[in-house]
C-alpha cells in the first residue's frame, strides 16, 4: 500500500528474529479463551511509536481513534466497548517477537493488528499461528505475509500488483528511466518486480541504483541516473527517503517526471513544490467525490483538523474489518477467524465492498489507483 511492505531490516535479522519466535513459539499456544462474555473487548497493536518509522504509527493512531469512536457509538461488539492494546515494536523484527508471546499470552486479546514493516511481521508469524491468533497485517504487501499459516491475514495489495500497476503507469509517459530503490529486502524486492513488468511494458531503464535508508545526499546517484537521459525517475521506497529523492533531483537539473514517495503528510511536506505532478501508486484520495468517502473526509477533519492519508485509511478499515468479523463470528480468537472466513462482504473506504481468498487470504479482485500531486494534495487520475 502506496509502497505498503515496509522495513528496512536485512534478511539476516529477520532469520535471527524467526530462530527465536520457533524457540518462543512452542511455549506460546495457549486455548481459544481470549474472552468472555460480558466486559471490553480487546485487540492488540503491534506498530511503531517511536523510531524511524513512528510517522506510520502516528498515522495508524488518527485512523484507529476514528473507528473506536464509531465502533463505541454504534454499541461496540454486542453491546461491548472494543479497546486498544498497543505496543511500540519500532517496526523492529526483533521487537515484534516478544510482543507476539506477550499478546498470545494475554488471554483478553481476540486478534492482532501490525505490523507496520512485513519482516517485522513476518519475524512473529510463527508465534500468532502457533498460538491461533489472528495476525490481521493490514499494511503488509510481501507476498510472503500470508503464507506464514491460517492466521496470517492482509486486505493489502500485494508487492507484485502494485508494481505491475506502477510499470504500466509509467510505461505511458515514458520509455526510458532511471530507477533508485531502497537497499533493504523490501526495496530489492519490488525493484525485481519493477523490472520485470517494465521489461514486459517496453520500457527501457537506462540506470539503477540502491540507496540507503538514512541517506542524506543521494546526488552523486542521482546525477550518474540523469546523464543516462531518462524520460522519467522512479523511485521505490517511503515518504522520507522519497522527499529527499525528488528534491534532490530537481536540484541536479532533472525536470521531467517522478514517480515515487507516498501519499502521506509527511511526504508532501518534505518534498515541497519539487514534487509537484508526482505520481504514486495509492488506494484513497480526499478529493474522490464518492458520497460514504466524503463523509469519511469530512468526519477525519472534524476530529483531526487535516486530510486523512493512505495510512490513516488503512488503520481505520482493518478495525472496522475486525470488528465486522467478530460480530459475524463471535468475540473470540476462533470467532475472528471464523468471521474472516466466512463473511462474504467487508466494506472499506479505502479497498470499497470486498471478500477475502480463503487460499491466500488476501481480498479479492482489488487494485491500487493512481494518484498525481496537486497543489499540495494528491487527486485521482482516474486510472485503476
Amino acid at each position: 500500500m502506496s509502497k505498503i511492505w515496509s522495513g528496512s531490516r536485512r534478511l539476516r535479522i529477520v532469520a535471527g528474529a524467526l530462530a527465536v519466535a520457533t524457540a518462543i513459539g512452542v511455549t506460546a499456544a495457549c486455548s481459544d479463551d481470549a474472552s468472555s462474555d460480558s466486559g471490553t473487548v480487546y485487540f492488540g497493536v503491534s506498530g511503531p511509536r517511536t523510531g524511524n518509522s513512528a510517522e506510520y504509527g502516528r498515522l495508524w493512531q488518527q485512523g484507529f481513534d476514528l473507528a473506536l469512536d464509531e465502533i463505541n457509538a454504534a454499541g461496540g461488539i454486542d453491546g461491548r466497548k472494543v479497546e486498544l492494546k498497543w505496543e511500540d515494536s519500532q517496526s523492529d523484527p526483533k521487537q515484534t517477537v516478544p510482543i507476539a508471546t506477550k499478546f498470545v499470552d494475554d488471554k483478553s486479546v481476540i486478534a492482532e493488528l501490525g505490523d507496520f514493516s512485513s519482516p517485522a511481521s513476518i519475524a512473529a508469524s510463527p508465534i500468532y499461528n502457533r498460538g491461533k491468533l489472528v495476525q490481521y497485517g493490514f499494511t503488509n504487501s510481501a507476498v510472503e505475509f500470508t503464507k506464514a499459516g491460517d492466521y496470517s491475514w492482509s486486505p493489502s495489495i500485494t508487492l507484485d500488483v502494485y508494481q505491475e500497476r506502477n510499470a504500466e503507469w509509467v510505461s505511458k509517459k515514458a520509455k526510458k528511466v532511471s530507477v533508485v530503490y531502497l537497499e533493504t529486502d523490501w526495496g530489492k524486492q519490488a525493484f525485481q518486480f519493477f523490472q520485470q513488468f517494465a521489461k514486459q511494458k517496453g520500457i527501457e531503464i537506462a540506470y539503477s541504483s540502491p540507496i540507503l535508508p538514512d541517506s542524506t545526499d543521494v546526488k552523486p546517484i542521482l546525477i550518474k541516473g540523469r546523464e543516462a537521459n531518462p524520460e522519467a525517475f522512479v523511485h521505490l521506497g517511503y515518504g522520507p527517503d522519497g522527499a529527499l529523492v525528488v528534491k534532490q533531483l530537481r536540484d541536479v537539473g532533472f525536470a521531467g517526471q517522478f514517480f515515487g514517495g507516498q501519499n502521506t503528510p509527511q511526504f508532501i511536506s518534505l518534498a515541497g513544490a519539487a514534487a509537484d505532478g508526482d505520481i504514486v501508486n495509492g488506494v484513497f484520495s480526499p478529493a474522490d467525490p464518492d458520497p460514504r468517502i466524503q463523509d469519511f473526509v469530512g468526519k477525519f477533519r472534524k476530529k483531526f483538523g487535516v486530510d486523512p492519508g493512505d495510512f490513516n485509511v488503512y488503520a481505520y478499515d482493518a478495525l472496522h474489518v475486525l470488528v465486522q468479523a467478530a460480530k459475524k463470528g463471535g468475540a473470540t480468537r476462533e470467532g475472528i477467524l471464523n468471521g474472516l472466513r466466512t463473511e462474504k462482504q467487508f466494506t472499506g473506504i479505502g479497498l470499497g465492498t470486498f471478500a477475502f481468498d480463503q487460499e491466500t487470504r488476501r481480498p479479492k479482485g482489488v487494485s491500487p489507483r493512481e494518484l498525481v500531486l496537486k497543489d499540495g494534495k494528491f487527486v485521482p487520475t482516474g486510472n485503476r
